[in-house]
């Protein structure tokens, strides 16, 4: 952005007195524009050209992209089909990938036994808050999710596409949601024992 400033130059007269002799003080007399002549005024001072001051201003706001970790889940009994949720923030002034990634692929058991379920499959679904409004990401299995996952889901960081893609939304100090789903105890191996996975939520600007 540019602003002109102009500056005018004011030519005007100095008088000079000499060979006065003052015995008192001394006494500052007004500036009489009459004494110069016939129809000067100060409306009629030549003014010189005019100048310029120019102010480039500029300023730069660069890309940011962050996630406040989600709160926690809540406890998960696995025998009973249940499901929790949790929030998490994001901030995201240019559009951006999330990715959500598991380390196990699922629960799995802290402490192997034979004849005990090694792994407590789950399904995780994201809702986000975008400038175009509430996004559903939909639901992956938790196997989808895994680093050595094959793909196929939709922000899951394996395959092609490597996360999903907020198009040409932003997300400036949104919310999110994820929701873990799980079945109850089957026919199969019995659970027992505690169980574990660390989620990540990811997000990056997107080149």
């Amino acid at each position: 952005m540019t602003m002109t400033l102009s500056l005018a130059k004011l030519t005007g007269a100095l008088v000079a007195s000499a060979g006065l002799a003052w015995t008192g003080a001394a006494v500052a007399e007004p500036f009489n524009a009459a004494a110069l002549g016939a129809g000067y005024s100060s409306a009629d001072a030549p003014l010189g050209a005019p100048t310029e001051l120019r102010i480039d201003l500029r300023g730069q706001v660069s890309a940011r992209c962050e996630v406040v970790p989600p709160t926690q889940l809540g406890s998960i009994k696995l025998n009973d089909a249940g499901e929790v949720s949790g929030t998490f923030g994001i901030d995201c002034n240019t559009p951006f990938i999330l990715r959500v990634k598991s380390a196990n692929g699922g629960m799995a058991a802290v402490q192997p036994l034979y004849g005990v379920a090694p792994m407590a499959d789950y399904r995780l679904g994201v809702e986000l808050g975008t400038d175009q409004g509430r996004q559903n990401l939909g639901w992956c299995a938790s196997a989808e999710l895994a680093p050595e996952a094959a793909g196929g889901c939709a922000f899951g960081s394996a395959g092609p596409k490597g996360g999903w893609s907020s198009g040409d939304a932003i997300a400036i100090r949104q919310s999110g949601e994820i929701h873990l789903r799980w079945d109850g105890q089957d026919d199969g191996a019995p659970r027992l024992g505690a169980y574990q996975d660390n989620i990540v939520i990811e997000v990056e600007v997107r080149s």
